[in-house]
């Protein structure tokens, strides 16, 4: 057997000795201003005109039609940690693939904020005359509720 000389690689220049990431920390990072509070108001529509297709009477018809029913505040994102089951969050990064170029979801996570939104608006709509519950910053009790 032959004897391969030792090699060294060349061409690449060394690295320093340490990356400089005082930019990457918290502390020296621009103050942002706290956004501005936007005010959604509630929107009533008028009725469709009926559509009478034979002789019977047409069906009575609300007044309005509400259509936006909470005021929505523009606050700091916050990170929120949730377990899903498996086959639900793949059907759900399936779908968010599939359609976010549709939709105009900005990120994974504006797809899971609207989702939340649409079910809480539901759950308002369902069981508070549409109107928003109010609100506070104390922590949901851990784990599994107790049956």
């Amino acid at each position: 057997m032959s004897e391969t000389p030792d090699r060294a690689i060349t061409g690449l220049s060394p690295r320093g000795a340490a990356p400089d990431f005082s930019r990457l920390q918290r502390r020296n990072r621009p103050v942002v201003p706290e956004p501005a509070v936007v005010e959604v108001e509630l929107i009533e529509e008028p009725p469709p005109p009926p559509v009478l297709t034979s002789e019977l009477p047409a069906p009575d018809l609300p007044a309005a039609v509400p259509t936006v029913v909470s005021k929505l505040a523009v606050t700091e994102r916050e990170r929120v940690t949730t377990y899903l089951d498996g086959r639900l969050r793949a059907r759900a990064r399936e779908a968010y693939r599939a359609t976010s170029h549709l939709e105009g979801d900005k990120s994974w996570s504006d797809f899971v904020e609207r989702a939340i939104l649409a079910e809480v608006t539901r759950r308002e709509a369902a069981h508070n005359d549409g109107r928003p519950y109010a609100g506070d910053e104390t922590p949901l009790s851990p784990g599994r509720p107790l049956k």
